[in-house]
């Protein structure tokens, strides 16, 4: 029943596929402006093509390198201070206002704010750190927070509760499935306010940078393959994300 189970429902996501793909065909028939509306064969045609040349690996490079560096350092400190609000309420407290306000900014306030404060050159780590950062800080915090209260009260009759040791042993193995998901899930988000935030900033070798250029030359069928590829990394990223997910409720 499982295995009929899982071929209905890929059956149904690729009749989905096609009939988006149907639309879109009557759609630019009916348009019948190729700088409008691309026919998908032209888009598929331009996409399969971006993999012949050595250009597109370096753009999916340096946005991979970018985003890799801000997720590290997202992690790192969404590691740390999660970990210590959780077990000083003093410091939850003193920084709760600020990823309250992380957390409700628009994704394009926060772009433009840091855009015209810093320039171009390191806003995009900037930008991707501070609407990652909370995500981390906050799945952190939650898993310190779930923690047994009866394994809780008995290390802080045996030892300091803010120790090293404490720390190492009990506080970070047992919070961190939740750390673990935030930082997956955070991959999938970073992706996409990374090529935001490129595509505003105009960034060279970047996939933002590929859409931007593209769109102004009017080459509207690279902008649709560029586009596609997105959405192949941020559905594979989803998908491991996921498959993660049920992994730990397992």
């Amino acid at each position: 029943m499982r295995k009929e189970n899982i071929a209905v429902k890929r059956l149904l996501s690729t009749s989905s596929i096609i009939l988006v793909i149907v639309i879109w065909q009557i759609f630019a028939i009916r348009i019948n402006n190729q700088y409008l509306m691309p026919h998908p064969y032209q888009v598929f045609k331009d996409f399969f093509h971006l993999f012949v040349e050595r250009q597109t690996y370096i753009v999916l490079g340096s946005t991979f390198v970018r985003l890799v560096l801000s997720i590290s350092v997202s992690a790192l400190l969404g590691l740390v201070l999660g970990l210590l609000s959780g077990i000083k309420y003093q410091l939850e407290a003193f920084l709760k206002p600020i990823i309250i306000t992380l957390r409700t900014l628009p994704v394009i306030s926060i772009i433009v704010i840091i855009l015209i404060l810093l320039g171009n050159t390191h806003s995009l780590y900037i930008i991707s750190f501070l609407l990652l950062f909370p995500l981390i800080y906050q799945a952190e915090l939650d898993g310190v927070k779930n923690i047994n209260k009866t394994l809780l009260e008995v290390l802080r009759m045996d030892c300091d509760q803010c120790s090293i040791g404490s720390i190492k042993m009990v506080y970070f193995p047992l919070s961190l499935p939740y750390f673990r998901t935030a930082l997956l899930q955070s991959a999938g988000l970073g992706i996409k306010v990374l090529v935001v935030a490129e595509f505003i900033a105009q960034t060279k070798n970047s996939i933002g940078w590929e859409i931007y250029f593209n769109r102004i030359n009017l080459e509207y069928s690279l902008v649709f393959a560029w586009t596609i590829i997105l959405v192949i990394i941020v559905t594979g990223i989803e998908h491991i994300v996921n498959r993660f997910i049920r992994y730990q409720r397992t």
